[in-house]
């Protein structure tokens, strides 16, 4: 193991470092570019990080011709300081629009799942100063509001994961001069540079903005007044939410028409966002251009009963709306075996585990997992505590290949000696 190095205290990026340090096994994602190759050295001269409890996640793309061999050198560099490193393959075909934003979501899905499935909660991110101005401009081209003006957080969470960015008020400058100094080998990526990407192209016009007074120094000020106020609004939004909002054992959630009257629009529209999210799983918010046609639907009453937005079904029923699943979405969801050791993730609503080990397996219970309650009397034709019976569609069940062993929402287990625990993820 590489011992830490005796220049390494005179880097006062560790301090940043050292706020999120934690005697827990934790990840480090890097690129092999001068900002995460910094991070990677930086993690390794804290005396607040063991070496051993650190693994380094580099991504294959397979985007380039020497994307494997630029991994192979991340590991090396791994190697060097005394660290743990895994190679990530996005497989399968590369669209040929949107290459970008589909790479960075291959690459969070891939990295999030290797720490859910290694038992680690915590991921280092090295984005920096420039990365954060350059996302604040992209959004605001987008006519983004508060919350993506705010652009991105030191902490955040993907799926299960938490997102740590200690370096977001650092620059790419002092990162570089951190990279030079580790002697590590490191490599610039060349889509830095092409005009055909939009980052790069903001990237190019950000020194004339500059002179105008348009620099990362004042860009910064204005995303941390934007996470200032987009937090005092998400805290009215929670205060608000308990006093309108139901929680209908994890399955579905009702919203009450008092709200209407008596809530700002801003306010409501931040109520929906967190109610479609946390029913359907989902790790991302839906457009709010898409959550203001729901909105105004809502307030107009008529028409239609129900709508869907991003996996979501919005039912109006007399005295309430009411929001839970779309079992088409779950369907689709990656069936899991679960432990007996950890939880496992589910659906991205539920975690679920066993107290003995057993071949079974996690998925929607669907029209054939109702078609068995039903014949038990366990469900009746309206759905049970006042949940539909297409809400109780999209609830976990536990199967032994076409047997239903499971179902733990409901306190359902046909086996004795089995006990499943289950928890809900987040709540709105």
């Amino acid at each position: 193991m590489a011992n830490k190095a005796k220049g390494g205290k005179n880097f006062s990026e560790i301090k940043l470092l050292d706020r999120y340090a934690s005697s827990e096994p934790m990840a480090v994602a890097v690129s092999g570019g001068p900002d995460s190759t910094a991070l990677m050295f930086l993690v390794s001269q804290s005396k607040s990080f063991k070496n051993n409890n650190v693994t380094i996640l580099v991504v294959d793309h397979s985007l380039r011709k020497d994307s494997a061999n630029e991994a192979r050198m991340v590991c090396s560099n791994a190697k060097t300081l005394g660290f743990k490193y895994k190679i990530l393959q996005w497989r399968g075909d590369k669209p040929l629009a949107g290459i970008q934003e589909a790479a960075r979501i291959a690459r969070y899905n891939l990295m999030s799942s290797w720490c859910e499935n290694n038992n680690i909660d915590t991921l280092f991110l090295g984005h920096h100063l420039g990365d954060q101005v350059e996302t604040f401009l992209m959004r605001l081209s987008k006519g983004s509001g508060i919350d993506g003006l705010s652009s991105m957080s030191k902490i955040s969470s993907y799926s299960n994961t938490t997102l740590v960015r200690p370096f977001l008020e650092v620059s790419k400058k002092n990162l570089i001069e951190i990279a030079k100094a580790s002697k590590l080998k490191w490599i610039s990526d060349p889509t830095n540079l092409n005009s055909q990407f939009q980052r790069a192209r903001i990237r190019r016009i950000l020194p004339i903005l500059s002179k105008e007074g348009i620099d990362p120094h004042h860009i910064n000020l204005v995303i941390k007044r934007m996470e200032s106020a987009k937090q005092a609004l998400n805290d009215i939004t929670t205060i608000h939410i308990s006093s309108f909002v139901k929680n209908m054992s994890d399955i579905s959630y009702s919203l009450s028409y008092r709200c209407f009257s008596i809530l700002p629009k801003e306010i409501l529209l931040r109520i929906l966002e967190r109610l479609i999210m946390v029913a359907s799983g989902s790790i991302y918010p839906p457009r709010r251009a898409k959550v203001e046609s729901i909105l105004s639907w809502l307030e107009k009453g008529g028409g239609v009963s129900a709508k869907t937005l991003s996996g979501t079904i919005i039912r109006r029923r007399k005295d309430y709306i009411i929001f839970y699943r779309e079992l088409k979405g779950c369907q689709s969801q990656p069936v899991i075996n679960p432990l007996t050791n950890r939880y496992l993730s589910w659906d991205n609503r539920f975690k679920i585990k066993l107290n003995k080990s057993k071949k079974i397996e996690v998925k929607a219970l669907g029209d054939e997992g109702i078609k068995i309650l039903k014949s038990k009397k366990i469900l009746k034709k309206q759905g049970l505590n006042n949940i539909p019976l297409s809400a109780w569609k999209s609830v976990p069940g536990l199967w032994s290949k076409k047997r239903l062993i499971s179902v733990p929402s409901l306190g359902y287990c046909v086996s004795d000696d089995l006990k499943v625990y289950i928890k809900s993820i987040r709540q709105p």
